[in-house]
């Protein structure tokens, strides 16, 4: 091999480097199933490895590719395992791995048309696509987003400026009442984070009570949103979940929008990862009403099977957000019939995420999509009544998407019989622990419906059956161990 160089790269040198890193991308893909997905690592030790100078002299590229192969990936959680039952972290699929890198060989930059062309009209035509998939008429548009967080923070930004217009040039200061949203008690921490963003304080987010299936209380929605009027506060939007993050329920969409007409209401949709769903026919019923929604957050870095970052906020309105993202740039060109994107949202300088999902959505295509999310439900369900069989388990809500939250009764089946209720609270972060500490599978405690609960969640497109039977044999396992302790 060539010196290196770096500054003056070589088509046979490119090519072989390419080549190199395929092979290695490959040979991770194929020992996935058999890898730990928690490394036997420590920060102390993790940071320790990581602490050399600033390097002085070139290295070449083959013994960097070896340093990655043998000192990072030992070191890295295996998220794409098909033993990770954890957060909404996929697989990615290989498509999406060298898109990757197809995307940074462009290096556009998506905030300016001028500067990306064929990139932005590729991320159109993606926005579209979601659109179509969230029910939208022609004419709603978006902007693709770092994640979930940030279309969250995008969609309630652009819901405050339509219905405060005056936010966006006096700010907050200049609205005579003080402005109030409304989201589940189980929403995403990001709810609460983009009203800390956008000024509201989280004193601003009022969290509305769940039923015991976990799905917003519409009635004392109503009632809140009344007294708030009453009390001299100004309601602007209320937020609906198709997919909370600790049990996958899906909220009463079709309700709440009939809420947000009644009452003037800005609505917004966070389904981040449950958009997904929508690619089946047979999951969509358990979203009707979505497409009521004035703004929808989706995150195809989820249910996609997408690195990321790859998130989108979506508009039923198309100009909806170029009202909210008032600016002037007089330092980039303007063209009259073009798209720029900087205009949509809050980012600037934007990479071309668009192409992952572009070349993702053409390769797979919607019903492949949809079938591998039926699939991933019905697995989900399988595992439910399975672990519960015995007597020992519950499921704590119902299992709408891929994702079950489960809890362990103890002997008797029942509260009661040996343990309260806060005694079964701490046994149930004891057994996730223990499974944990196996470092084969991941899985997460999480609090639902008031109780802690263990969050168990099919998002690999590798995970069988034989995993999930695997899983709930060490979950038995350490009830058993938990019992004996």
């Amino acid at each position: 091999m060539s010196a290196p160089r770096p500054f003056d790269p070589d088509a046979d040198d490119v090519r072989a480097l390419g080549e190199a890193v395929a092979a290695l991308v490959a040979r991770h893909f194929a020992a996935l199933p058999s890898l730990p997905v928690v490394p036997a690592v420590t920060p102390a030790e993790t940071f320790a490895a990581f602490r050399d100078a600033v390097p002085e002299e070139p290295a070449d590229w083959p013994s960097l590719l070896e340093w990655f192969e043998h000192e990072v990936v030992p070191r890295s959680f295996h998220l794409p395992s098909p033993r990770y039952f954890g957060l909404m972290n996929p697989t990615p699929l290989p498509i999406a791995v060298f898109a990757e890198a197809l995307a940074a060989t462009l290096n556009q930059n998506v905030g300016a048309w001028h500067h990306s062309p064929a990139a932005t009209a590729i991320e159109a035509q993606v926005v579209r696509w979601l659109c179509e998939i969230v029910g939208y008429p022609y004419g709603a548009f978006g902007s693709l987003t770092s994640g979930g967080t940030q279309a969250n923070t995008t969609g309630l930004k652009i819901g405050l400026a339509a219905k405060a217009p005056a936010s966006t040039t006096a700010g907050l200061f200049g609205l005579a009442r003080r402005p109030v949203l409304y989201a589940s008690a189980e929403a995403h921490f990001s709810i609460e984070k983009s009203a800390n963003i956008l000024g509201l304080g989280t004193g601003g987010l009022r969290k509305v009570p769940v039923d015991r299936d976990s799905r917003m209380d519409v009635a004392a929605l109503r009632r809140m949103i009344a007294e708030d009027r009453a009390a001299g506060l100004e309601p602007f939007c209320v937020v609906g979940i198709a997919g909370v993050t600790s049990n996958g329920v899906i909220d009463p969409l079709d309700a709440i929008a009939d809420v947000a007409d009644e009452t003037g209401l800005w609505y917004h949709v966070d389904a981040a990862y449950g958009a997904g769903g929508l690619m089946s026919d047979a999951l969509r019923p358990a979203y009707r009403g979505i497409a009521r929604a004035d703004s929808v957050t989706v995150d195809p870095h989820k249910w996609w099977y997408l690195p990321y970052p790859c998130g989108a906020c979506l508009t039923k309105d198309g100009a909806a957000a170029r009202r909210a993202f008032v600016h002037e740039a007089v330092y980039i060109p303007q063209t009259d019939d073009a798209i720029e994107f900087r205009d949509h949202g809050m980012i600037g300088s934007r990479p071309f995420s668009a192409l992952k999902l572009w070349l993702a959505m053409k390769l797979v295509g919607r019903r492949a999509y949809g079938r591998l999310a039926e699939e991933q439900v019905d697995l989900s369900r399988r595992f439910a009544r399975e672990l519960a069989a015995a007597g020992d388990w519950v499921t704590v809500a119902p299992v709408d998407t891929a994702i079950a939250a489960v809890r362990w009764t103890g002997r008797a089946g029942v509260p009661g019989h040996g343990c309260t209720e806060e005694e079964l609270d701490a046994a149930q972060d004891r057994i996730v622990a223990r499974v944990l500490a196996g470092r084969r599978h991941w899985i997460s405690p999480t609090t639902t419906v008031g109780r802690r609960a263990i969050r168990v969640m099919v998002i690999s497109y590798l995970t069988r059956w034989e995993h999930l039977a695997e899983l709930i044999a060490a979950l038995r396992e350490a009830a058993r161990a938990e019992e004996r302790a």
